[in-house]
């Protein structure tokens, strides 16, 4: 078993070598093999309690988007508002992202996913309240600042799982992880849809603002001996230091900007035009949870798959899987009867939920603790930078080629990068690659 900072994987970025959780360097089995099981989930409760307070902000992440599209069109509004509802959350993404990357590395985690959850019961309940007297031109500034506090709370969360867990778990983690809010993913939608159809928004609002209080408790009970640090550099300092060991790796880089365009070309596309292909094809709301449900559920076994089965090119498999990213748009673009387009959806969240397990995990044995909270913030940086501007141009692209070409061209730009990026080194087993 070799030290992970001479494996793959790892390379020193001038700071020291990183402890592991329990004070003892990290290690993997011998190159390009898998981590040995070494161990339970249920032996680290600090991690059961963090995992805890994720599944109850994974439900409050699904409800509020799904309640307030509907809301928009039922208020009369069409595609181009309900994209600019979207776009909302992934404007604050794109803009706080590396603010919370920053903090993450400056401050206890716990606290700031405690405070990120807090503000997020807020913001909605005071939108459930106030929703009568706000005119559609506001919600999307409900959506951006929610969107601010999953900003804060994302390189937070990730960052502060290695800490928790031996490097030997993290996949398993990281699967657990992903199998709460892909779980919640399902009851999101479903409670959504049904709180808007039975009920109205404001339910769903408030559904979702107790939750997020929720979430907030949960991770009260965390603890996070990961001292505070004190740094003179500034904000933007700090940023460069993890874009720096970001550009060392051509792979996570190269990776970084084939997600981009996915949800640039294809998530956007899909997600504005479901709701409206739903009621004009499959008769109503309850189709667009139906579909949504079906992704979520697609992704469960993807988890499960992840967590067990550690392939030496995890890349490849991811990779070679997201083209089957490209079924979202595709499945709309044509008259597919729902079931179809729900098999489609629940394919597509099959193949993200196997790359995003080996896609964090490796993030995490690749980079040093100090550098983990910027990673992963501009790791989601990278991957909202063009979800915005995705989600305005849905509408006038639409008014160009219509909803069919929309669908269509998202489709075939995710495909087609997916494979493009398995020619750079390093993607195939999502490691550096050694030098010959």
């Amino acid at each position: 078993m070799t030290d992970d900072t001479t494996a793959p994987g790892r390379i020193d970025e001038g700071e020291g070598q990183p402890p592991s959780p329990a004070g003892k360097p990290r290690d993997r089995e011998g190159e390009g093999q898998p981590p040995s099981p070494g161990g339970n989930l249920r032996d680290h409760p600090q991690f059961l309690r963090m995992w805890a307070g994720q599944a109850s902000g994974a439900v409050g992440d699904q409800v509020f988007p799904v309640a307030l599209s509907l809301y928009v069109l039922h208020e009369g509004g069409g595609a181009g508002q309900v994209g600019l509802v979207l776009a909302g959350r992934a404007v604050a993404l794109v803009v706080c992202l590396l603010i919370g990357g920053v903090i993450a590395d400056r401050l206890r985690r716990t606290r700031i996913l405690i405070a990120a959850d807090g503000f997020r019961a807020v913001i909605l309940l005071a939108t459930a309240l106030l929703l009568a007297w706000l005119p559609l031109g506001l919600l999307p500034l409900v959506t951006a600042l929610v969107g601010a506090g999953e900003a804060l709370s994302r390189p937070a969360s990730r960052s502060l799982l290695p800490n928790l867990l031996p490097d030997a778990l993290l996949e398993r983690g990281n699967a657990l992880v992903s199998a709460a809010q892909r779980g919640a993913a399902v009851c999101g939608a479903l409670v959504g849809v049904t709180a808007v159809t039975l009920i109205g928004v404001r339910p769903a609002l408030l559904v979702t603002s107790a939750v997020f209080a929720l979430a907030a408790l949960c991770v009260w009970r965390v603890s996070d001996t990961r001292p505070m640090t004190a740094s003179r550099t500034s904000a933007l300092g700090e940023a460069a230091a993890g874009l720096r060991a970001i550009r060392r790796r051509p792979w996570v880089l190269t990776v970084m900007g084939t997600v981009c365009l996915h949800l640039f070309a294809g998530s956007a596309t899909a997600l504005t035009l479901l709701p409206i292909v739903a009621r004009r094809d499959f008769g109503g709301d309850v189709a667009y949870g139906a579909v949504l449900a079906a992704m979520g559920i697609g992704a469960l076994p993807a988890i499960a798959l992840a967590g067990r089965w550690q392939p030496r090119a995890r890349g490849a498999v991811s990779m070679l899987g997201l083209t089957g990213y490209a079924l979202l748009p595709l499945s709309l673009a044509a008259p597919f009867p729902l079931p179809v387009v729900m098999l489609c959806f629940a394919l597509g969240g099959f193949v993200v939920e196997l790359f995003f397990v080996y896609w964090v995990s490796a993030l995490q044995r690749a980079f040093p603790d100090e550098l983990l909270g910027k990673v992963f913030a501009l790791d989601q940086l990278g991957a909202y930078a063009l979800l915005p501007l995705g989600f305005a141009l849905v509408g006038p692209t639409v008014a160009v080629l219509g909803m069919t070409g929309t669908l269509i061209v998202g489709g075939a730009v995710v495909a087609v990068s997916s494979l493009l990026c398995l020619a750079v080194p390093g993607v195939l087993r999502f490691e550096d690659p050694v030098e010959k």
